[in-house]
């Protein structure tokens, strides 16, 4: 829901995602959400995971990024993360991240969730989030403890209400390499013309405006 509590003005939101990002089978499809986040993160960079589990992308980002500041939360009480509630954290990032999180929260939840993870954002720092994609429905269906499926432009639409710059939305679909030529490209068609993606995951990235003045 919008920050005006209209679900009217979350529909235009929506609308508008689908009409600037297209179908779903029009969205460009990468390899991993990895490549997506190393994209969005430079040397010395402040970094927080939201739901980081082992954190091995604080790992993957230290390899990649020089002087990488990375921070996780997570509610495991047996992880080791810096961070076990977001109104803990008094600081902002370069960049936010949350790979398969957004699903496990109720519907009424996440709006108040993205404004928070928004807030924490510097200006002009971005915000990367990842979910199961509802064109391919066993990526959400598979997990009892998923709450919200959300499609690509709902999603985009959330972030937006959030006060952020949706720039790219990417389809995820990471296999051998002969699954790839057979999926995309000698059955794309009819996946197409069924309505279901082979693509697992969406993955999305956002923008906080710099600050006006």
């Amino acid at each position: 829901m919008c920050k005006d509590n209209s679900w009217s003005e979350q529909y235009k939101l929506r609308r508008a995602a689908a009409q600037r990002f297209g179908r779903i089978f029009a969205l460009p499809i990468v390899r991993r959400v990895r490549d997506v986040l190393l994209a969005c993160v430079d040397d010395g960079a402040r970094v927080l995971e939201v739901g980081a589990g082992d954190r091995r992308m604080g790992e993957l980002l230290r390899k990649s990024r020089a002087n990488v500041d990375y921070r996780s939360i997570d509610i495991d009480p047996r992880g080791e993360h810096d961070y076990r509630s977001l109104d803990e954290i008094d600081r902002r990032f370069d960049c936010v991240f949350a790979f398969e999180v957004v699903e496990h929260i109720a519907v009424d939840e996440i709006p108040a969730w993205l404004s928070r993870l928004a807030e924490l954002l510097e200006p002009g720092g971005r915000l990367v989030l990842s979910t199961p994609n509802t064109y391919y429905p066993p990526a959400f269906l598979r997990d009892i403890t998923h709450r919200t499926p959300l499609c690509y432009d709902e999603l985009a639409a959330l972030a937006a209400a959030a006060g952020l710059d949706v720039g790219r939305i990417a389809r995820v679909y990471h296999d051998p390499v002969h699954r790839v030529l057979l999926r995309r490209y000698l059955f794309g068609w009819l996946f197409e013309m069924i309505g279901i993606d082979f693509a697992r995951q969406i993955v999305l990235v956002a923008e906080k405006p710099q600050a006006s003045g």
